[in-house]
Order: C-alpha cells, then sequence, then structure tokens
C-alpha cells in the first residue's frame, strides 16, 4: 500500500510541476484557472483513467500535451460559466 501511496504523490508533483509551467508560460491560464482546482481535476482525472504504470512511462512532454489540453478545456468551461452569468432570459 504504501508503494501506490508514493506512486500517487509523485503523479500529484508531475502534475503539479506541469500545471505551474503552463500557467507561467501562458498568463491567460494565471487569469481565468484556479491553479489549485485545475490541478486537483487533473490529477483525479489521471488518477482514476490511467494506469500509473502508463503515466510512469509517459515522457514529460506527452504528459505535457495531455495537460495543456486539459487546462484548455477548462478554460471553455470557466469561459462557458462567465457567459452563463451575464446572460439573462430578457437581456
Amino acid at each position: 500500500m504504501p508503494e501506490v501511496w508514493g506512486e500517487r504523490e509523485q503523479l500529484l508533483d508531475r502534475i503539479a510541476k506541469i500545471v505551474e509551467y503552463l500557467m507561467q508560460k501562458d498568463t491567460t491560464y494565471q487569469y481565468y484557472l484556479d491553479k489549485d482546482k485545475a490541478i486537483q481535476m487533473i490529477f483525479k482525472y489521471y488518477f482514476e483513467k490511467v494506469s500509473l504504470e502508463e503515466l510512469k512511462a509517459m515522457s514529460d512532454f506527452k504528459l505535457t500535451g495531455f495537460i495543456e489540453g486539459d487546462m484548455m478545456n477548462l478554460l471553455l468551461i470557466e469561459g462557458e460559466d462567465d457567459i452563463d452569468l451575464k446572460v439573462t432570459p430578457y437581456g
């Protein structure tokens, strides 16, 4: 069991570093996404849907590409929430 916990922590650290790197690279992420929420959502998805062995074997370059796609999706979701708040049935 401690091995799984250690691998889980390694995955969380890896995802957090990539998210932080992408947020520094593109300020759009900084303005519209909550970093901690993004890390939690992305981690939860990968932990539940992808095997730890597959993630360990994946290069940082490839994982960064996947995470950047996930962050773009989160931006779209945040944008939809903003639109929903601004639009009323009577204009």
